[in-house]
């Protein structure tokens, strides 16, 4: 046997083979079974529905509905309906061995309440009207991080405090808040401890800005501290120590004052006999 198989897009419908290939269900009951796995919820199921339109006998019929609900393939289940009648539910299972998903129940209307008074007394109590909650904003998104200086004194800090400060005087647009300040501070520093004076950072901040309004100025002013860093200063060697002078010597032998250590002989008559000389300024 050779299967000749085409795709479906639609009108169809996915059965089991293990209904369609079950040993001892019965081919009615596989018949009846398969009819109702294909039509839609709501289609009436009742014996003599399903006798005519597949031309069993009604016997036959109810022999397939016993044997499909004795393998798990059906289920029937007597409820009452919210206006008080009794109805058979008919639930076909297209995969009995997975659990059943939990269905409600048609419940009674509830009883409705005792009728009130002709006239009853006016109830004078308001009404609390609750009060809508703000609908929560959108997170702002952190800063970008800005430099950091090597010793982050508090008087370098204040200072970087008060260049922020002072932007908004140039241009109202840059008014920062203090969260935002708090984080630009340390930015501000690492420019001050490299040498640039507060007017520089100043003028660094606050030229050629955008004509359109700022968005968030403070990511702004994050953008040009870490783009615009001015270098660091170059490290200076510190100054050589300035060389020692050897005391003053003077030779009996040649009346003559010299400098070299105490025991050297004389330079110029190499005598030994030598005495440290009294210097006087």
């Amino acid at each position: 046997m050779v299967h000749e198989t085409t795709r479906h897009t639609r009108d169809f419908t996915v059965i089991t083979n293990r209904l369609l290939q079950h040993p001892t269900i019965g081919g009615v009951a596989i018949a009846v079974g398969c009819h109702m796995m294909s039509v839609a919820e709501g289609t009436s199921v009742t014996i003599r529905c399903l006798a005519d339109r597949l031309g069993f006998s009604r016997q036959k019929v109810a022999d397939a509905l016993h044997a499909l609900e004795e393998h798990g393939y059906l289920r029937r289940t007597v409820i009452r309906t919210a206006g008080g009648r009794l109805i058979t539910e008919t639930v076909i299972c297209h995969n009995p061995s997975a659990p059943a998903p939990r269905r409600p129940r048609p419940r009674r209307p509830a009883a409705p309440p005792p009728a009130r008074a002709q006239n009853p007394a006016p109830d004078l109590t308001p009404t609390p009207v609750p009060t809508p909650k703000p609908a929560p904003g959108p997170t702002p998104r952190p800063l970008p991080p800005v430099p950091r200086p090597g010793f982050p004194a508090k008087e370098l800090l204040r200072a970087a405090l008060h260049v922020l400060v002072g932007l908004r005087d140039t241009d109202p647009r840059l008014y920062v808040s203090e969260a935002d300040a708090r984080n630009l501070a340390p930015g501000v520093a690492a420019w001050l401890e490299r040498g640039a004076s507060p007017q520089v950072i100043h003028h660094a901040l606050t030229t050629d800005l955008p004509r359109e309004p700022l968005y968030r100025p403070a990511a702004l002013l994050a953008h040009r501290l870490t783009a615009h860093l001015p270098p660091a200063p170059p490290l200076t060697a510190p100054p050589a120590p300035s060389p020692t002078l050897a005391p003053l010597q003077h030779c009996e032998a040649c009346d003559k004052c010299f400098r070299a250590p105490p025991t050297a002989p004389c330079p110029g008559c190499g005598s030994s006999v030598t005495a440290p000389a009294a210097y006087t300024p």
